[in-house]
């Protein structure tokens, strides 16, 4: 694979700088994502009467989708902008929540392990 152009890395880094700074922006504005995301979960969840509650990364990728669907009327790069945010943040919510899953599920593990050992039989 060829190496990235020094532009394109220019380019990269700077939009990265940009969107960093509109989320930090939004969470002044509107406060904790993750928190806003899985709120929006609950409350969409008991909409639609489901059983459990939709998560909050799976709800920023429902923006992505809805995001993407704007595409098609005209360019506007805050959409595109905005696309990329909500695809990075549900990255990093999904990251925490199998983090947590995985560390829940060895804690379990361990303690099954425990319970299931046996005395030795001399």
């Amino acid at each position: 694979m060829p190496p990235i152009p020094t532009t394109w890395k220019a380019k990269i880094k700077m939009q990265n700088e940009k969107l960093k700074k509109i989320r930090q922006a939004k969470e002044l504005e509107y406060g904790s994502f993750s928190a806003n995301m899985n709120y929006i979960g609950k409350a969409w969840s008991a909409l639609l009467g489901l059983e459990t509650d939709i998560p909050g990364h799976m709800v920023a990728n429902m923006y992505v989708a809805a995001k993407l669907i704007r595409t098609n009327q005209k360019f506007e790069q805050d959409t595109y902008d905005d696309a990329a945010n909500y695809l990075y943040q549900a990255e990093l919510m999904q990251k925490v929540d199998q983090a947590k899953a995985d560390y829940l599920d060895e804690q379990e593990l361990e303690k099954n392990h425990i319970e299931i050992k046996l005395p030795d039989d001399k």
